[in-house]
């Protein structure tokens, strides 16, 4: 029976690849985040890691405008950081499939991935309001079960409270149209 040693020298050479990198994403809701998400996925590869989806099977019961989301998704986010960390320390990208709606947000996780070793690339899905709160409308009344509820009224307010990026964040920043 052959060595464990003797068996490792006989397999091929590991390939070598760039340094994985973390794709952020930003965008209205509805505009198609989480579509683009799962094509990196599968085109890049890359694993996702969608905040939306781990709460809701977390904490199904609490809504996304309770006063406990914001502290429990804070720490989901870290949790799913930690993984994260583990799949780039692997060799492979990263999607962390959740709205980076603020300069200082995207600065935030930047940092971390910078801090980390890893680059960091938004990816900025434009969409038209009418168009995404359409989409939004749409995927509420099919009852998409990891996907949070909103109506026309709730994107428009998260629409006011987005910040589109700029080029002085310190991202490599790809616009798409909404998917």
């Amino acid at each position: 029976m052959d060595s464990y040693a003797n068996q490792k020298a006989t397999r091929r050479p590991a390939m070598v690849h760039p340094r994985p990198t973390v794709h952020l994403l930003c965008g209205l809701n509805g505009a198609g985040k989480t579509t683009l998400a799962r094509e990196l996925q599968t085109a890049l590869p890359a694993v996702r890691f969608s905040l939306d989806e781990w709460m809701l099977r977390l904490y199904p019961g609490v809504h996304f405008a309770a006063a406990e989301y914001a502290g429990l998704a804070e720490t989901c986010k870290l949790l799913i950081w930690e993984t994260a960390r583990q799949v780039l320390d692997s060799g492979t990208d990263v999607v962390l499939d959740w709205n980076q709606w603020s300069p200082q947000r995207r600065a935030l996780w930047r940092e971390k991935a910078a801090a980390a070793g890893f680059p960091a690339v938004l990816h900025h899905v434009q969409t038209p309001l009418e168009t995404a709160i359409e989409r939004v409308v749409t995927r509420t009344a099919g009852g998409d079960p990891w996907a949070h509820r909103l109506d026309a009224g709730g994107v428009r307010h998260l629409a006011g409270i987005f910040e589109p990026p700029g080029p002085d964040e310190g991202l490599e920043i790809r616009s798409v149209s909404g998917r």
